[in-house]
């Protein structure tokens, strides 16, 4: 592979820092965003102030509002919110070169049809080679230059392998795997997940119970990700466990941070009101609940997460639950 152009769409916070960290890798990087202002100011002052304010961007990012020239590149990735992958991939679709490799960096489940992103990009993408990046990564940290470590997912493994080594860097380095759906479950429920070590920081409850979370999170996680195809093993890696560890136990959380205001007497609204940048979470609580149950597979804290986002049990109630649920055999 001789190009080294990559293409970003979003210019939110995860998105200029991927900007930022492929560029220092030594590729051009055109950079997709919605608002001129933001555009601007990324182009002329090589900063994001919204979401990024005080870190300066490496000053080799082309910053653009033209979404066909972004798609001319020979990367592409999407850093957009889970619920407009499906939009944003039908709309693309008539600019991408053919197989040309789209990369997904958001960690979701679709809303309505409870779709993973590659099962969406599948269905509104032709000729074009899918892949995900997740992993336990930090906007604000990756653009400040400290190590970071994901996983790149792709079927394909020797060309996932040269990707890889093309998009890392001496601070940002991406590990392969072919397991694209355990990569996205991981980086999905781990979010719910998170929500739900807030939720306990939120009732006071200390690092025992958090710990206890999270090990039965990861658990549950590897539970669904088998179901849908995806390997157990997966969950032990940067997508899952090293995923879990950052977003379950950091207030730079957006989804950690949400559930604590939930654990302090917030409703689901109140609490979003609170937040900048999406809550992944939230989103994918509902159509996880749905798919597993369809599987018939049992996720007690997804599950608990899900009725008080949905307003059919309080927070008091469903840790209490959690609680008490029969002793078994781990």
């Amino acid at each position: 592979m001789t190009s080294k152009s990559v293409g970003i769409i979003g210019s939110g916070a995860w998105g200029c820092a991927l900007a930022h960290a492929f560029s220092i890798a030594g590729n051009e990087v055109m950079l997709w965003g919605r608002s001129t202002e933001t555009v601007n100011e990324i182009n002329e002052s090589h900063e994001n102030k919204i979401y990024l304010k005080g870190l300066t961007l490496d000053n080799g990012i082309i910053a653009t509002t033209n979404l066909e020239s972004v798609c001319e590149t020979d990367i592409l990735v999407l850093a957009i919110p889970t619920q407009q992958i499906r939009h944003v991939s039908r709309t693309i679709q008539q600019y991408i070169k053919s197989n040309t490799p789209v990369i997904s960096s958001a960690k979701g489940f679709e809303l309505k049809t409870g779709r993973l992103i590659s099962e969406i990009l599948a269905e509104t993408l032709t000729n074009t080679k899918i892949g995900i990046l997740s992993g336990p990564t930090f906007a604000s940290e990756v653009i400040t230059g400290w190590p970071t470590a994901a996983t790149f997912a792709m079927q394909d493994q020797s060309f996932a392998t040269r990707l890889a080594e093309k998009l890392s860097s001496t601070s940002f380095r991406l590990y392969t795997s072919d397991d694209i759906i355990g990569v996205q479950v991981g980086g999905a429920v781990k979010n719910i997940i998170a929500i739900a070590c807030g939720v306990a920081s939120g009732q006071g409850f200390g690092e025992n119970t958090r710990a206890a979370i999270v090990t039965r999170g990861l658990a549950e996680t590897a539970r669904l990700a088998t179901a849908l195809g995806g390997n157990a093993e997966t969950l032990a890696g940067l997508s899952g466990l090293g995923d879990f560890l950052l977003s379950c136990t950091s207030r730079k959380s957006r989804n950690f941070k949400f559930g604590e205001l939930l654990g302090t007497g917030h409703s689901p609204q109140e609490a979003l009101k609170h937040m900048q940048g999406v809550v992944e979470g939230f989103h994918s609580a509902k159509p996880v609940f749905e798919r597993a149950n369809k599987l018939n597979i049992d996720l007690p804290i997804c599950f608990s997460v899900n009725s008080i986002l949905a307003g059919n049990t309080d927070v008091s109630t469903s840790i209490r639950r959690l609680l008490n649920r029969p002793i078994r055999n781990e």
